[in-house]
């Protein structure tokens, strides 16, 4: 199924103006945040939706009224950990050739999370890339806001919901916005 949806994904028509309808959603999104938010975003990688740049974009023009971070995989120990980053610092390759912020940062737990869809159904429910990362770090950080970012193309109708499944708080598409769930709640809840 990954790989199916990998395909449809990469061989979306219009990507370009999709990408733009799913930026004014994420921009909507954000501007609406309240106070000043540690927000965790992704390096976009492997044909994902590339929310960082509007982040970037929308965190410039509104002044920087809140804080970013980016992911690193600690892949022998099979976690994942946020550190704040700014524009202009350092990126490297990390463990899945997915670019994170270079070592000696300070790690940080963001309380926004902007999180890569490869697929997801509409109560809130995701599907990634099968590793189960930001799943065992949503496990425990209930208070977490995810918005979850994919094209309409990957909804799904069903999927089953494992024990260790978060809910994505909202789920943004480029002509859909899904808010499934409470904040924290366990997809099997």
């Amino acid at each position: 199924m990954r790989a199916a949806l990998r395909r449809r994904r990469d061989t979306l028509d219009r990507r370009e103006s999709r990408a733009a309808a799913l930026d004014a959603a994420l921009e909507r999104e954000l501007r609406a945040l309240p106070g000043t938010p540690c927000i965790g975003a992704y390096c976009a990688s492997r044909g994902e939706y590339d929310a960082l740049r509007v982040l970037l974009r929308v965190g410039e023009a509104l002044g920087w009224p809140w804080s970013v971070a980016l992911p690193v995989v600690r892949r022998s120990e099979r976690l994942m950990q946020f550190f704040a980053w700014a524009p202009g610092q350092a990126l490297c390759p990390g463990a899945y050739g997915i670019d994170e912020p270079a070592p000696g940062g300070a790690a940080v737990e963001p309380e926004v999370l902007l999180v890569p869809c490869l697929g997801f159904v509409a109560d809130g429910l995701r599907l990634g890339y099968g590793g189960g990362y930001y799943d065992r770090y949503l496990a425990h950080r209930p208070g977490v806001l995810t918005i979850g970012l994919g094209f309409d193309a990957c909804r799904l109708d069903g999927l089953q919901a494992q024990p260790h499944d978060r809910r994505l708080s909202v789920i943004l598409t480029e002509s859909a916005r899904y808010a499934p769930s409470p904040r924290g709640v366990p997809a099997t809840a």
